[in-house]
């Protein structure tokens, strides 16, 4: 018999929570978006290695993602990791920080993706 993944059956019942506007203004830059997201994390006791392991990521990356000093030395999350990321935190702030400084809006894409078809 095959065995379900463990992961999406320990997922939350509902998905990833939206986070207010007054909230998201704080954020400055993507890095603090990211530290938004693990502030607002829905598993108070969650530590960074318990996130690096449910997220799939490197925990010494963690460190260097979440790190209050935005030194040039520390990487940032990659964007193929903000899902993972934030399915984990249980919240969106960092698909919201990138949304609200893309240059396109949805209506735009939605456009541009027609004149594809």
């Amino acid at each position: 018999m095959d065995q379900m993944p463990l992961r999406p059956l320990l997922g939350r019942l509902e998905g990833a929570a939206i986070v207010p506007p007054y909230l998201m203004k704080t954020c400055r830059s993507y890095r603090d978006a990211v530290r938004l997201c693990w502030e607002l994390r829905r598993v108070r006791r969650m530590t960074q290695r318990q996130l690096a392991a449910d997220a799939g990521l490197i925990p010494q990356h963690v460190t260097d993602y979440l790190n209050k000093d935005d030194k040039p030395s520390r990487r940032d999350l990659p964007a193929r990791l903000i899902k993972d990321f934030e399915d984990v935190c249980g919240n969106t702030a960092v698909s919201q920080w990138v949304a609200a400084n893309s240059v396109l809006t949805v209506l735009e894409e939605l456009q541009a993706s027609r004149i594809e078809a």
